[in-house]
């Protein structure tokens, strides 16, 4: 069992990035910025405008979600005082990303957060907003001795947190942690990382949001390749949200049985389980609710 308690050393609310990561930069590490161009219309725009010198690598390339390359993370070197890390901190888009400081080559960098992007649960793999830093700071406060494996080879993140503050996340809590010499490391297939009970119980007030989140983005890989309906009125991330809560009411809980029964609404529209074959609307009206029975028939259908 993973340890609850937020650990000072590893986890802790700064008021200023700059000294953290300048303190990196004279220990020899490197700074990259992990931007999500969801996060604002300007965001990616402006770290073109202010860094025309700097290589930007997509996060998603090479990986599980390599055709979402346009919604993927943009990751670039910056230097602590670069004008759009300054941006960051006076604009403060909800969600922009991370700040990683760190000896290592940028491929292994990138290497070991794709490997990242898909984890597992007891019902199938899911995609982690690593990237993510109101996600990525929740687990490493609660969950600390998960930040050795979560930074991998990264030093040190700093990021924002839910309720703006900065958050500084070190790999280890020794003096000399940021001046040691690299060392590779193998990267584990994707998915390696598990998320657990204790996961879900970090998250459960953001349950739904999570889940509306990884649906969305995974119905956005697998959409092009196997012809699901697209809505034409409505935007996919609010289609989804309101067939979650529906889900919901419904009495299931299940992430797979939330997914399934998003994918059924599209294919079968507004009225589904309604409209479905007669076995389907049984189970959905059956008393008590079997989630199990709901799972099993959708299943069936979306197959079909």
């Amino acid at each position: 069992m993973t340890d609850t308690m937020t650990d000072p050393e590893r986890y802790r609310h700064v008021e200023n990035p700059a000294s953290f990561l300048e303190e990196a930069v004279s220990s020899g590490c490197s700074i990259y910025l992990v931007l999500d161009p969801a996060c604002d219309l300007q965001a990616v725009p402006h770290l073109y405008a202010t860094e025309p010198r700097t290589e930007l690598t997509l996060l998603f390339f090479d990986s599980s979600l390599q055709s979402l390359h346009e919604a993927s993370p943009r990751v670039a070197v910056v230097s602590p005082d670069a004008s759009i890390v300054r941006w960051l901190e006076e604009r403060d888009p909800p969600g922009w990303g991370l700040l990683l400081a760190t000896p290592a080559p940028i491929e292994d960098v990138l290497a070991h957060f794709r490997s990242l992007l898909l984890v597992t649960t007891d019902d199938q793999e899911v995609i982690f907003r690593i990237w993510d830093g109101r996600i990525l700071s929740r687990i490493c406060a609660a969950m600390p001795k998960e930040i050795p494996m979560l930074l991998g080879p990264v030093r040190r993140v700093l990021t924002r947190t839910e309720d703006g503050k900065w958050a500084c996340i070190d790999q280890s809590e020794e003096t000399d942690f940021l001046s040691r010499p690299y060392t590779p490391q193998p990267v584990h297939p994707c998915p390696w990382y598990r998320f657990t009970d204790q996961h879900a119980q970090i998250f459960r007030d953001k349950r739904t949001q999570v889940v509306v989140l990884n649906i969305t983005e995974t119905l956005r890989v697998e959409t092009p390749g196997q012809g699901l309906p697209v809505p034409e009125n409505e935007s996919l991330p609010s289609f989804v949200s309101r067939h979650v809560d529906k889900a919901l009411e419904l009495g299931m809980w299940r992430l797979e049985g939330l997914e399934l029964f998003v994918r059924c609404c599209l294919l079968y529209g507004e009225k589904f389980p309604q409209i479905a074959p007669t076995s389907i609307i049984n189970v959905f009206t059956r008393h008590p609710f079997d989630e199990d029975a709901a799972i099993a028939s959708m299943r069936q259908l979306s197959r079909s």
